[in-house]
């Protein structure tokens, strides 16, 4: 039996939110990891690789043919979803970069706005503006997993888009999400981390001699955020 691609602890929560039998597309590609091992292992039967740039594409093709999966995955050289077309893929893979960034990729496609597909995104940073933007636009987490990577905590978001009414969720969500709720080693990390963020905001502020109602919301969140629960 073939070897599978070695994959670090995000792209292997971002495969595990990868439905299986369905054609995936992996968006920013790099060296292809995650689409090649996909493929070999047989979750999905197919998809497609992209990259802006054409030097990733080139690795993702050698890794491709590496793992014996290079004729079910098309190598496309666009700028986010612009090489894909409705119907194509039902998952889409967003990982490795910032939450706004992902957001646009998203955002500038009209045809994202669509029931059946799922997006499995794996934000840097800003994860709480990606949050924010999905609610605000009709999409919702439909599951979210922290994992620990190079001693950093990280979420991996599965979402889909419902129609729902643009909704503005609270600062606790917008930062930590479905992981609020997730007890897990690695999302009470995700967690600390956050709080520690927010307290450094609430230092600044105190010494900035902010007012005693805005001192009050940032000791509410940081109350919040260390008990969980959305």
């Amino acid at each position: 039996m073939r070897s599978l691609p070695k994959l670090d602890a995000r792209l292997a929560a971002a495969a595990a939110l990868v439905r299986r039998g369905v054609r995936c597309a992996d968006i920013g590609c790099d060296h292809g990891y995650l689409i090649a091992w996909l493929a070999a292992s047989g979750q999905i039967p197919g998809g497609y690789a992209c990259d802006i740039h054409k030097k990733p594409l080139a690795k993702a093709a050698f890794t491709l043919s590496e793992y014996g999966v290079r004729d079910r995955v098309g190598l496309i050289c666009c700028d986010g979803l612009m090489g894909l077309q409705a119907g194509e893929v039902e998952d889409i893979v967003i990982a490795g970069m910032g939450g706004e960034t992902i957001w646009g990729v998203i955002n500038a496609q009209p045809w994202t706005r669509d029931h059946k597909l799922r997006f499995i995104l794996q934000p840097m940073t800003k994860a709480d503006r990606l949050r924010r933007s999905l609610y605000q636009n009709g999409f919702a987490l439909l599951r979210e997993t922290a994992v620990v990577s190079g001693d950093f905590p990280y979420t991996v978001m599965q979402a889909a888009y419902t129609g729902a009414p643009p909704c503005e969720v609270d600062d606790a969500f917008a930062l930590c999400g479905l992981l609020l709720d997730d007890h897990s080693p690695a999302a009470r990390r995700y967690i600390a981390k956050a709080v520690r963020l927010v307290r450094e905001q609430y230092e600044g502020l105190k010494k900035a001699a902010a007012s005693h109602m805005r001192l009050e919301r940032y000791e509410a969140l940081m109350k919040r955020l260390e008990q969980g629960g959305r």
